[in-house]
């Protein structure tokens, strides 16, 4: 008779601790009536542009790219332009949106040799998956229909990272002149995420 208090201590343990660990399973037993916040991470202009998107796959995939930033890796940094390489176009990137968003500078250099460099320098763009750079006939696209323009786009290449220089060859006979813009895009979610126009 006298361990009864002790069965009874070691019982209701086991219970407390039974409840911590199926806390999962029953906790909806106990809310308020409060809904969880879609996209709780984003700020509430990044989370208005995500419930707007009429796609919820291409919503959810934007939010999680959005959460991350990659910078470009080290060893793929590109080296400076060469001393004699000449200015020839230049465009600063703009945000679209809370969500589609880019900043930072692009400038075209014209080398000795005719060819030319794209560079994108001080750069930063939120992160999406497949983002892409352009050169585009308009000159502020904000839909993939009005990437084309007057002109087919040009693919210039792939992004290594979401942050960070880079830098791309363009083959010397296209002629600059028929393009007005730069323009990130992911090819994941088909959208423009950020635009530079030439000037």
């Amino acid at each position: 008779m006298r361990h009864r208090p002790r069965w009874a201590l070691l019982i209701l343990g086991a219970l407390v601790v039974a409840l911590l660990f199926t806390f999962p399973l029953w906790r909806g037993v106990f809310r308020t009536g409060e809904e969880s916040v879609p996209f709780a991470l984003a700020s509430a202009e990044q989370r208005r542009v995500l419930q707007s998107l009429p796609n919820a796959e291409f919503a959810a995939t934007a939010y999680t790219a959005l959460l991350t930033v990659v910078p470009v890796p080290t060893e793929s940094a590109p080296p400076p332009v060469p001393p004699e390489g000449q200015p020839v176009l230049r465009g600063e990137f703009q945000a679209l949106d809370a969500l589609h968003a880019g900043q930072g500078d692009v400038v075209l250099y014209r080398l000795p040799d005719d060819s030319v460099l794209l560079r994108l320098e001080n750069f930063g763009v939120t992160k999406a998956p497949g983002l892409n750079v352009y050169l585009s006939g308009s000159e502020a696209p904000r839909t993939i229909q009005e990437l084309g323009g007057a002109v087919p786009e040009f693919l210039v290449g792939a992004l290594l990272g979401s942050v960070g220089p880079h830098q791309f060859a363009i083959p010397r006979e296209l002629r600059l002149e028929r393009y007005r813009s730069v323009v990130i895009v992911s090819e994941g979610l088909q959208s423009i995420y950020s635009y530079a126009t030439l000037g």
